[in-house]
């Protein structure tokens, strides 16, 4: 009982977990600790897919579908189940997936990891929140129009309890956790691009033979206003360039993915705000180029950042720095003295 109590205290003590979230920790940890502990989000069509079926089945006129968003502090958990139905007298969560369920090597079919904690968290979320007793989920994969039962028992609630402990203590961490063994994993995952999980592994080992080594480039513009007095503004969707003399620029903001602002250039508040809802970065630049500032709306790398501070913070570090940058600089300008010098 006092190590119930305790657990409760240490819950209330710390935000809750997002359901979705404890999903993605069961299929990667790493996936769970860049989006809840980087907040570094992507979505692909396989994302996209998903929100649809949701939609379609929000529109569905049944009696018994309930949606509902709860929370519990005593679990440290919260989330929207995807239905909630009654059958005889039972309530039952249920969870809907757009593609294939697991087979075993009899080819029967099973939930997926991932997704059978997913239901358990739901399913002791309504106990929790709601103060009923909760026997079974159920998982409804689309693609093979399955539906598979989990039966919430002692070992599903202890495998709930756990990951919401794993979850967190990975928040507490300030080092992102390996990458996973299992590359199929990786293949599909939306997060691939950010995590790149084939870079990692071939660091490791020279001898990796990667899948794929290079994410999709990205294809958006990164647009340098040049002319002084140049006004940057919005119109709708787009970007509005004003130029002394010259016809206005119309720019739209999907084709954009950085801005340039040098010398005397001036941005609108309303633009600005918008690049920071389109995720455009904001740069200014003096009129010798010396960099000013940035606004970027954009998360970076934890880790990064931590290995910067810690290595400025050490003076032998800093001098180091400091030595390589001086030499770089005479190298310089001795050759640009050597080349004058020729003639």
């Amino acid at each position: 009982m006092q190590s119930l109590k305790l657990n409760r205290a240490i819950h209330q003590k710390t935000p809750t977990i997002r359901v979705s979230a404890l999903h993605a920790l069961a299929y990667c940890p790493r996936l769970f600790y860049l989006e809840e502990v980087e907040e570094l989000y992507t979505q692909d069509a396989a994302v996209f897919a998903g929100r649809r079926l949701h939609a379609e089945l929000e529109k569905q006129e049944d009696e018994d579908w309930e949606e509902l968003f709860l929370t519990s502090e005593e679990l440290g958990i919260r989330g929207r189940v995807d239905a909630l139905r009654t059958r005889d007298g039972e309530t039952i969560p249920y969870e809907h997936k757009r593609g294939r369920c697991y087979r075993n090597e009899n080819k029967q079919p099973q939930a997926w990891e991932s997704d059978k904690l997913q239901i358990l968290a739901y399913a002791c979320l309504l106990e929790s929140a709601l103060g009923i007793s909760i026997k079974e989920g159920r998982i409804r994969y689309h693609t093979d129009n399955v539906l598979i039962h989990v039966p919430l028992d002692d070992a599903g609630r202890a495998s709930v309890n756990e990951a919401i402990k794993t979850a967190i203590n990975l928040r507490k961490s300030t080092h992102r956790p390996p990458v996973t063994e299992n590359e199929r994993l990786c293949a599909r995952c939306a997060l691939s691009p950010v995590c790149l999980p084939e870079e990692a592994r071939l660091a490791h080992d020279k001898e990796w033979q990667p899948i794929r080594l290079f994410p999709e480039d990205d294809d958006k513009q990164i647009l340098h206003v040049l002319e002084p007095g140049t006004k940057v503004g919005r119109t709708g969707e787009q970007i509005k360039i004003t130029r002394r003399n010259q016809p206005v620029e119309i720019i739209p903001a999907r084709q954009i993915g950085q801005l340039v602002l040098h010398s005397f250039s001036q941005i609108s508040t309303q633009a600005l705000h918008f690049c920071s809802q389109q995720q455009i970065g904001v740069h200014f630049i003096s009129g010798g180029g010396r960099y000013l500032g940035s606004f970027d709306s954009r998360n970076g790398s934890i880790q990064r950042r931590i290995s910067q501070y810690t290595a400025l913070s050490n003076s032998d570090t800093c001098l180091e720095l400091a030595r390589k940058l001086v030499n770089c600089r005479a190298r310089g300008q001795r050759k640009f003295l050597m080349r004058g010098k020729k003639n």
